[in-house]
């Protein structure tokens, strides 16, 4: 008896400590969280001036016979440029796990893939994908020089002809509970239905096209520092509910190991009460 209650002892510090560390780790996300709202914020009106000025182009529709604007507009059949954006640790609960279930279902054998994140490396690799670049995530907020290598890729192997689209597949952090894997295709560039001209009559030069393609790279740079920033926030707050669900349980198996031990060494008092009074009785005789 004596040893059964040291080991259930033992297993309540145990239990103990895992939510004291699963808490710790909760915080830490959740201050993540917040910097990472913050930087989106910030980013957010150059993000949105960058898109509009390459949505007005493509909404004039003398622009889109033009040769170099199709290059960046039409939808040609070929292989794609994938690029997977996940997390490098682990105890983010099915982050990475739904994220391969969109990556399966729009992929083809053939395309080509750019892994972010240590977690999406593993994943590729044992999927057998065509990898042809990986690159890690890093636990702190990523840095904005990180697209760059993306970006390079990604023209070297469109203006190359080795792939005819560029897509990002990623977590998008919509809050603090919901986070959607997504697949956006940001080559060819989609004209966007809901935009509305706001009927200014701009002038652009040396010509309408040459700014298409000047503008590229920094629709490109919006497009993967957008995903970056989601995945980030969206892997802090997977690993906030993680371990959030672990601190509970942790909590929940402390509660009852306790209850377990506390009725273990009563019935174990009372037992030596018992044979006290036996033994008093026996003598007695």
């Amino acid at each position: 008896m004596a040893q059964n209650l040291q080991a259930i002892k033992k297993r309540i510090r145990t239990s103990q400590s895992i939510s004291q560390i699963a808490k710790a780790m909760e915080m830490i996300a959740a201050s993540k969280i917040r910097r990472a709202e913050q930087a989106v914020e910030r980013y957010k009106p150059y993000a949105l001036k960058v898109t509009d000025i390459v949505q007005r182009i493509l909404a004039d529709k003398d622009t889109m016979e033009d040769e170099i604007v199709l290059r960046f507009t039409a939808d040609r059949p070929g292989k794609k440029a994938i690029f997977i954006i996940g997390p490098d640790k682990g105890l983010c609960g099915g982050l990475v796990v739904n994220l391969f279930k969109e990556v399966l279902g729009y992929m083809n054998p053939e395309d080509v893939v750019i892994s972010v994140g240590k977690k999406c490396i593993n994943s590729s690799i044992r999927y057998g994908f065509n990898m042809a670049h990986s690159f890690v995530m890093g636990s702190a907020f990523p840095d904005h020089d990180k697209i760059f290598p993306l970006i390079a890729i990604a023209r070297s192997l469109v203006f190359s002809g080795h792939v005819t689209k560029v897509a990002i597949v990623y977590t998008r952090f919509k809050n603090m509970l919901v986070q959607t894997p997504v697949v956006e295709e940001i080559l060819p560039i989609k004209r966007d239905e809901q935009f509305v001209d706001n009927g200014i009559d701009y002038i652009m030069e040396p010509s309408v096209p040459q700014v298409l393609r000047d503008m590229i790279p920094y629709y490109f740079e919006v497009e993967f520092y957008n995903a970056l920033m989601n995945a980030y926030a969206s892997e802090q707050a997977a690993r906030m509910a993680a371990m959030s669900n672990a601190r509970d349980n942790a909590d929940e198996i402390s509660a009852s190991l306790t209850n377990i031990y506390n009725r273990s060494r009563q019935e174990k008092i009372t037992n030596e009460i018992l044979d006290l009074a036996n033994g008093q009785q026996g003598m007695q005789k």
